[in-house]
């Protein structure tokens, strides 16, 4: 007989359901949130799993993995694909959620989540590091602005190396303002020399990585974004075609077509919204900062000529994320027909 495992894992503890093929509840019951515990209740019970069934989390990759190691038959779902089944139980508790996971995996009404390597999730650490230190420094330079308008002194426009001097020469001869302010720029200086040395270890990885390398040969495509599409994708072989990255990665617009209804909304924004934002900032520098006439340039521009300027972004953010996933597949450098043949 087949068996089916459903698991509602939360921080501190974990839902297990068994299920067999018909549907009939074997066992269940809760065990603490390590991989030991759970791999111990599963294997305890003495069945041959056909799935085990967990929803990507926060902590499902860590559990993924050591499970596999377990020689359990681990499969990570897409919660919001197990959500439209998850949301018809009249309960919502931890326990009717681990029986809905092993009734999807009972029926195979599921879509896998890719777990990705632990060398891409620690480049994620590393990228979401450099964007945290950036952020804060930049939230208390804003706050700072805030402060001493009210004095009237105006930092303007100023670049981030400049900015404490410039602070300092404003409040010049207030003592006391001095003293407000003084441990203000003292954590701002402290998160931007961290953020530096962060920063230019990034740029190195990047410039160190043959794969980085080709994806910089590409218009608008820098270190970051480089070392970001990278660990985003992990595994470009589990894309069927180039094409899927740009649905991915939520740079498509959603299709509603019933009846006599049938229009096209706005993009779905699924996906990584950090490498989102990259594409983006790239689609950016090429359709409006670069001098150099590219073809993915023109495209760009044809497209906001007929539409708009954030439609065309959009294209050419979606254009750029095909582009790097067929270059890595293919393992080919950048080519612009339009420059050869100008």
């Amino acid at each position: 007989m087949q068996y089916y495992a459903g698991l509602d894992v939360s921080l501190e503890e974990t839902w297990i359901c068994i299920m067999s093929q018909s549907g009939e509840i074997i066992a269940e019951g809760a065990v603490p949130s390590e991989i030991e515990d759970i791999s111990l209740y599963l294997k305890s019970l003495g069945f041959d799993y056909d799935r085990i069934g967990l929803e990507a989390g926060p902590t499902s990759a860590w559990l993924y993995q050591g499970l596999i190691k377990e020689d359990l038959p681990v499969i990570c779902i897409d919660p919001r694909h197990a959500n439209a089944a998850l949301k018809v139980q009249q309960a919502k508790t931890d326990k009717h959620d681990a029986r809905g996971i092993a009734h999807i995996m009972r029926t195979g009404w599921y879509r896998v989540s890719h777990v990705k390597s632990i060398e891409s999730q620690k480049t994620r650490v590393l990228l979401n590091a450099r964007k945290i230190l950036l952020n804060k420094r930049m939230d208390i330079d804003n706050q700072i602005r805030g402060m001493l308008k009210v004095f009237g002194h105006k930092i303007g426009p100023i670049s981030a190396i400049e900015f404490s001097s410039r602070v300092y020469e404003l409040i010049e001869g207030d003592n006391e303002l001095v003293r407000y302010i003084d441990p203000l720029i003292s954590v701002r200086e402290s998160l931007f020399k961290e953020f530096k040395v962060l920063d230019k270890h990034i740029r190195d990885i990047a410039r160190n990585d043959v794969l980085c390398r080709r994806f910089m040969s590409v218009p608008g495509v820098g270190p970051l974004t480089a070392l970001l599409f990278k660990a985003t994708i992990d595994n470009p072989y589990r894309f069927k075609k180039s094409a899927n990255v740009g649905v991915h990665l939520g740079l498509t617009p959603r299709k509603y077509a019933s009846g006599e209804i049938d229009y096209n909304g706005g993009i779905t924004k699924s996906g990584d919204p950090m490498m989102r934002m990259h594409l983006y900032e790239a689609a950016q520098v090429i359709l409006r900062r670069t001098s150099k006439p590219t073809t993915l340039k023109k495209w760009g521009s044809d497209i906001a000529k007929r539409t708009s300027r954030k439609v065309a972004m959009t294209a050419v953010a979606r254009k750029l994320a095909v582009i790097l996933h067929r270059m890595w597949v293919d393992e080919t450098e950048f080519y612009d027909e339009g420059l050869k043949q100008a």
